[in-house]
């Protein structure tokens, strides 16, 4: 059976469940009842299967997992495997926050205001704007070349929250939030409580409060 992807913790998914029950069946998962989250339980199950099978034990679906797990796979959790449909808006969110651990100056009022997002690095020197600018520019989410002030962002792509990715902006400020199956994260420059000033990817949630809320279409 083909390998489709990799499932981390916290995925959701018609594969999440096949995996699942083929777990049950190799013997690492009873009396539990089988959901299509790759939630705590299924992890940890995961984990006693790698450890097992002589696999690295870190609780991540990937290849040489599936190679071993394969044979256990019944005849229903094999239709469900394949009848997995990648998303790819989840794609590129997940593509996006990784992008965004990238970033590593502090922040700089103004910064990177100039004539083009096209010679931009994550490691130049950022203001809220520009940051959230740059990161939508980089994954074709942002009309133009030239990053945009804050309040711009107000009338940004489509009203409300976005599946996977909102962003927040106001007159003064402007900061992007990421909701996916595996967590939290937000791309702020003001740290509230996580991590130095300047463009960053945080766990702590802050207060929307204030802000309008928009989203990239289909994201």
């Amino acid at each position: 059976m083909r390998f489709k992807r990799v499932i981390y913790p916290g995925d959701v998914g018609l594969d999440v469940k096949a995996v699942k029950r083929a777990l049950k069946k190799a013997g690492c998962w009873r009396g539990i009842v089988v959901t299509s989250k790759m939630g705590d339980a299924a992890v940890k199950q995961l984990r006693t299967f790698q450890q097992r099978h002589g696999l690295h034990v870190d609780g991540i679906y990937g290849t040489a997992t599936h190679a071993k797990l394969s044979p256990f796979f019944d005849a229903y959790g094999q239709s469900l495997y394949n009848r997995y449909q990648p998303d790819p808006a989840l794609a590129k969110a997940r593509a996006m926050v990784k992008f965004c651990r990238e970033f590593d100056q502090p922040y700089d009022f103004g910064g990177e205001h100039d004539a083009t997002l096209a010679d931009d690095t994550p490691h130049g020197h950022f203001d809220c704007s520009s940051s959230t600018s740059y990161l939508l520019y980089h994954f074709g989410l942002m009309v133009g070349t030239q990053a945009q002030v804050s309040s711009w962002f107000e009338t940004y792509g489509d009203p409300g929250r976005g599946n996977y990715v909102t962003v927040h902006a106001n007159g003064d400020h402007v900061w992007t939030e990421f909701d996916l199956p595996e967590g939290y994260f937000r791309f702020d420059t003001s740290p509230h409580g996580d991590g130095p000033n300047g463009p960053r990817l945080r766990t702590m949630r802050r207060s929307d409060s204030g802000f309008v809320h928009r989203h990239p279409r289909g994201m």
